[in-house]
């Protein structure tokens, strides 16, 4: 798995816009008894993004824009903190590994095929691309959501023929059940609320991004392989 290292603490309010499938003859081959392989390129590391948390352009209101300042200080002191609990669950989860062997285990099992394993040869690839994948809110007290972009190719690997290709985006508010909470409350996390999990609750976190990107993708294989065999 190829990886790239880009971990960040920043500001955005993005909405990342639904995927759209660019390709698809997968009602044109059989996948009964073959075997799907996978590549990716994924980051290191999950980005956090917080939003316009820090801003500071001046209101022209001076009181205001000083307790503006005092909230912006405090928030940048859980969001340091934060990052440091991050840095310590990375190190118990490869997320992007987890990601992987999901998107790999879903993906045959909605084609009819075997993953191949270890160097077994492979009848076909699936190619996953991340461009981003994290958490993200909107604002300190806002709900956060998984996030994800990316695109996903499947190839014949004989030929290197392209199935399918689909680029892919989601976010999905994270539920208190994710990180362990009670799977009953209906309140979301929130950034402020992320910030004072401990680090194993992270690490469930970190798990749910994981398993939230591949059902992204696999769900988006899953219909189009639906839709292409009803043609």
């Amino acid at each position: 798995m190829r990886t790239r290292l880009r971990i960040s603490l920043l500001v955005s309010a993005a909405v990342i816009p639904g995927g759209c499938a660019t390709g698809n003859l997968l009602h044109e081959y059989d996948y009964r008894d073959a075997a799907l392989g996978v590549v990716s390129e994924i980051p290191a590391r999950p980005d956090v993004l917080s939003g316009s948390l820090f801003d500071l352009r001046s209101s022209g209101d001076p009181l205001r824009d000083a307790l503006r300042v005092g909230a912006r200080v405090a928030r940048e002191v859980s969001a340091a903190e934060l990052q440091s609990k991050l840095d310590s669950a990375a190190t118990r989860i490869d997320v992007g590994q987890v990601l992987e062997s999901d998107t790999h285990e879903r993906a045959a099992r909605y084609l009819g095929a075997e993953p191949a394993r270890g160097g077994q040869p492979a009848d076909y690839l699936l190619e996953l691309v991340v461009v981003d994948y994290g958490v993200v809110a909107d604002a300190w007290d806002a709900p956060a959501e998984f996030f994800i972009e990316a695109d996903a190719t499947l190839l014949e690997a004989a030929s290197g023929h392209e199935i399918w290709r689909a680029e892919v985006g989601a976010r999905d508010p994270i539920g208190p059940g994710v990180y362990g909470g009670p799977q009953e409350v209906r309140d979301v996390l929130t950034a402020a609320v992320l910030a004072t999990l401990g680090v194993e609750e992270i690490v469930r976190v970190l798990d749910g991004l994981a398993d939230f990107s591949a059902r992204v993708v696999t769900d988006r294989l899953r219909d189009d392989l639906r839709e292409a065999r009803r043609r």
